[in-house]
């Protein structure tokens, strides 16, 4: 059955066709009869391709794809990956991507071909042409660099250098200096262990030993992630990571014996289910009387999660009335004590936020300059819930704003760096957005633009929020004064769309009734034929 009822062939013959001499009107094309709306595309969308019609490929892809994919809770950019871009090779059209790269150009192109395209290869595309050529274009790098999973941090070096035959992280040591080029390279080309072992070894490499950049991170630090940073030290330096600490001579006694302690943390390490009465009653023991006992302190601290840590305290204020960071701050403080010790115990005695907000803020205190290895390797590679705890315990612990704090203390792309780290990725995007509006004269601004709005479906309604909160309008009506064409009505239509919540679910209970002209369900169709 047809969906769309076609209407009956038009009348021929003088009323219908103008005639001079022997010569008729070709007769137009019979629209074929379509099984479902995907057939009626994949034909609309073929025929748009041949003849080079933007708009209508413009319509096809973007536009009518939502009626099809929403009500079955489907994204528009995994409906056309999944569905028209394997099906249009299938019912014979041809290839897809290599049918918009021939027949179509400039912006549009672009644009189809990053959302027929992976999105971390299209990106490396974007990141090369911002360092190419004559000047660097900072805000892409941060806005891509700075905003990434820590799952798709190699994927996009994999991809950079399976298009370029070169290290991406090569590429940013070459286009980019100082303060700004550390952020890039620790957020955005290393691992979250791999970042963490360069702040190790720069703490004791050269002369002196950075005793508060090890601390920082021994003490923050999961059991997995330390463990991953052990392999990663001895993989980029031949050494392990243990052994290059207890071989720096300011870190010595009880200091030393933590620090390794906490550096051999392993997930099989963990106890399970600690017996937390009996932790209780001998860290009273090793606080109470003559002198501390260190070691036991070590022992019962450095295996336990920071959950375990928190359910100690608790139990021993329950218990003894007293706060237990605050007893073995006082049993640890004397002529003879470290200080890198105690400092050491009290970071593993403060919930872990209110650490990092500390070291934070510890960061900012230098007479002349910032410790820009603190304020880094405190804020790579949080994920999006991480970050919210640890702005909410900067402002709960030191009244402040932490991105106040950094606009004020850093400045320039350092500054916009750390600030994407910090800010909810959507915002960060939105800025990209708006910088790459700024200079629209230029590719590689349209190459970016064309980046941070494709593969953006799932959040796109937040990237609409956060786009309104910092340039006070809509996105669409920005578009629209700052592009025209068929680019406008693309980059319009990305930026319109809504995902799927719930849709599906309250179609098949019955509670909502979709409008007549949206396809619920996909008839299996029998394949049409290719355009001629």
């Amino acid at each position: 059955r047809t969906l769309f009822p076609l209407p009956a062939n038009p009348p021929t013959g003088s009323m219908g066709i103008c005639c001079f001499g022997d010569e008729e009107e070709a007769a137009p094309e019979e629209r074929p009869v379509f099984a479902n709306l995907t057939e009626e595309i994949l034909y609309d969308l073929s025929k748009a391709l041949a003849t080079g019609d933007d708009d209508k490929i413009i319509d096809a892809v973007l536009l009518r794809i939502p009626r099809i994919c929403n009500p079955r809770g489907i994204l528009r950019e995994t409906f056309i990956k999944e569905e028209i871009q394997t099906k249009y090779a299938e019912y014979g059209y041809g290839d897809l991507k290599s049918d918009v790269q021939e027949k179509t150009e400039g912006n549009v192109r672009d644009l189809l071909q990053s959302m027929l395209s992976d999105r971390l290869d299209f990106e490396s595309q974007v990141l090369k042409r911002a360092m190419a050529g004559f000047g660097t274009d900072e805000n892409t790098l941060i806005t891509i660099l700075c905003t990434l999973e820590e799952a798709e941090i190699f994927p996009l070096q994999t991809a950079y250098a399976d298009r370029y035959e070169k290290s991406l992280e090569q590429a940013v040591i070459s286009e980019t200096s100082g303060k700004f080029k550390r952020v890039l390279l620790l957020a955005g080309c290393d691992s979250i262990s791999e970042a963490y072992a360069k702040v190790c070894h720069s703490a004791i490499a050269g002369m002196g030993t950075d005793c508060k950049a090890l601390i920082r991170i021994m003490v923050t630090c999961t059991h997995e992630t330390m463990d991953k940073t052990r392999e990663a030290y001895s993989r980029l330096y031949g050494r392990d990571l243990v052994d290059a600490m207890a071989g720096e001579w300011k870190v010595g006694g009880d200091f030393k014996r933590i620090l390794c302690a906490l550096a051999k943390k392993h997930p099989d390490r963990i106890e399970e289910s600690p017996d937390i009465a009996a932790d209780v009653a001998q860290m009273r023991k090793t606080v109470q009387g003559f002198g501390t006992d260190e070691a036991s302190i070590i022992d019962i601290l450095a295996n336990k999660t920071f959950e375990q840590i928190e359910a100690l305290k608790e139990a021993y204020k329950v218990e003894h009335g007293e706060l237990l960071k605050e007893r073995i701050k006082a049993e640890t403080t004397g002529l003879f004590e470290s200080s890198g010790f105690r400092n050491t115990l009290a970071g593993l005695l403060t919930k872990r936020e209110e650490q990092i907000a500390f070291y934070l803020k510890e960061a900012f205190a230098g007479w002349i300059r910032n410790d820009d290895w603190g304020l880094i390797s405190m804020l790579v590679h949080r994920s999006n819930a991480e970050m919210r705890e640890i702005k909410t315990a900067y402002m709960r612990v030191h009244g402040g704003e932490l991105i106040q704090d950094l606009r004020r203390k850093c400045s320039g792309d350092y500054e916009n760096a750390l600030v994407a780290l910090v800010a909810p990725p959507a915002r960060t995007v939105a800025r990209g957005i708006r910088s790459a509006m700024k200079g629209w004269f230029t590719n590689t601004d349209k190459g970016a633009l064309v980046a941070l709005l494709t593969h953006r479906d799932a959040d796109m309604p937040q990237l609409r929020i956060e786009f309104e909160k910092e340039v006070g309008r809509s996105l669409q009506s920005v578009i629209k004064e700052q592009c025209s064409g068929d680019f406008e009505k693309a980059l319009v239509s990305l930026a319109a769309y809504t995902p799927p919540t719930g849709i599906k679910a309250r179609l098949d209970a019955g509670d909502e009734t979709a409008p007549a002209d949206v396809q619920v369900q996909e008839m299996q169709p029998p394949h049409p034929p290719p355009p001629q």
